[in-house]
């Protein structure tokens, strides 16, 4: 049975600053079991997950952090943060570099009614930035082509636990 859990799951590709101070898309709907796969682009950025009601502050429970990726000379980050999907309830996230979360920079996974990125976004505005120490929640591999249908994964990974949401 697990193995046509991992078959059916996707990867959901979202670049982080390809668009200025951007996640694209910046609402995603995920199921358990899919893969986040953040694709960072010039100059820095990162991300960590968030609660709704602590909007630029690491999420107090599970979650995870890329720590800041640096891309210089190249469209893209040569690594990728993978974050597999433990939970279809909305998981918020934000860029940790000064100014980024302030100024919008962040994203949902599986928005609710209630819960939804445009509150999150103005709460954000004003609110205190919180970074992780260390990456953590995820998985910081060489990048592929995977795509939001299902893709490949790399052998060159670190692994550093799974993102867990409540």
């Amino acid at each position: 049975a697990a193995l046509a859990a991992s078959a059916s799951a996707a990867t959901v590709r979202i670049d982080v600053g390809q668009n200025g101070f951007t996640f694209s898309p910046s609402s995603v709907t995920a199921s358990k079991g899919d893969t986040l796969e953040y694709h960072f682009h010039q100059p820095a950025h990162s991300v960590a997950s968030s609660d709704f009601g602590g909007p630029c502050t690491p999420s107090k429970s599970g979650g995870f952090y890329s720590g800041v990726m640096t891309t210089s000379g190249a469209a893209e980050n040569a690594n990728v943060f993978r974050v597999v999907v433990n939970s279809t309830d909305p998981i918020f996230f934000y860029c940790t570099v000064p100014g980024h979360c302030n100024g919008g920079m962040s994203g949902v996974v599986n928005p609710s009614g209630s819960q939804t990125l445009a509150a999150y976004q103005s709460s954000a505005q004003t609110a205190s930035l919180v970074v992780p120490p260390n990456v953590f929640g995820g998985q910081v591999a060489s990048g592929s082509s995977s795509s939001s249908n299902g893709g490949s994964t790399s052998s060159s990974s670190s692994t550093t636990g799974s993102a867990t949401t409540s």
